[in-house]
């Protein structure tokens, strides 16, 4: 079942933003926080967030995940990290057809402070849906511990992959396509599999697994880092 969002329903906080914008322990100065209170409200007034999720039974072998008489080659890191799984959940989330158009409105204004804000919290938004689809899967799971979420992309796990799990969702879940390189529009969306057992490993894991050298996250978490150091010297 597709199941819809209010963005006031996310309990999305603006310091959260301010972080992932690089902020770190640096508070913006009043007018990029004037802009995000304006973006806020745009968000509160157009977007509509989509989520789904599929259940299947399954096993990690080696370095893939077997379900449903297909194998996904998600590389060794994440086989680990999904060891002890006797389900799969694969998802499907996203910020919404809303958000894109705003966005690509931004991107014909040429305002690159305001756009760089909108796509942060785009990243949030659509984070931020995936955790609370996480809580729907819990109901679904009573009493039964799951993994983190993982995605094609990351950890070593193809992109190319997408289309492979996108197979198992219903054609056109939450308005989401994929293009030729199998990335997702809505820009902000995600999508991966979450695996649920008694014995598998709850611990959240950050960055320390992605094998992403040039991800933002990584460049936010070494500024923060070093922001904290010297305020400490």
């Amino acid at each position: 079942m597709e199941h819809s969002l209010r963005f006031e329903e996310l309990n999305l906080t603006k310091e959260t933003v301010y972080i992932e914008m690089g902020y770190g322990a640096v508070s913006p100065d009043k007018n990029v926080r004037d802009l995000v209170d304006n973006l806020f409200l745009v968000a509160n007034n157009i977007v509509r967030l989509r989520f789904y999720f599929r259940m299947f039974d399954g096993y990690v072998n080696k370095d893939c995940i077997c379900c449903n008489q297909k194998i996904f080659h998600v590389n060794q890191t994440i086989a680990t990290l999904l060891k002890n799984s006797e389900r799969f959940v694969f998802f499907a989330a996203t910020a919404g057809m809303e958000y894109q158009d705003f966005h690509n409105k931004l991107s014909n204004a040429d305002d690159a402070l305001l756009l760089f804000i909108w796509d942060i919290l785009g990243s949030c938004i659509a984070e931020a849906t995936g955790d609370i689809m996480e809580k729907f899967v819990e109901t679904e799971l009573p009493g039964i511990p799951h993994t983190n979420r993982f995605s094609p992309g990351y950890c070593g796990w193809h992109v190319n992959e997408q289309k492979l799990l996108f197979s198992l969702l219903p054609d056109n879940v939450c308005g989401i396509t994929l293009n030729s390189s199998a990335l997702m529009y809505p820009i902000k969306s995600i999508s991966g599999v979450i695996g649920s057992g008694l014995h598998v490993d709850t611990r959240k894991y950050g960055c320390q697994f992605c094998e992403l050298d040039n991800c933002y996250k990584k460049r936010i978490k070494k500024s923060f880092n070093h922001e904290t150091q010297s305020q400490s010297e």
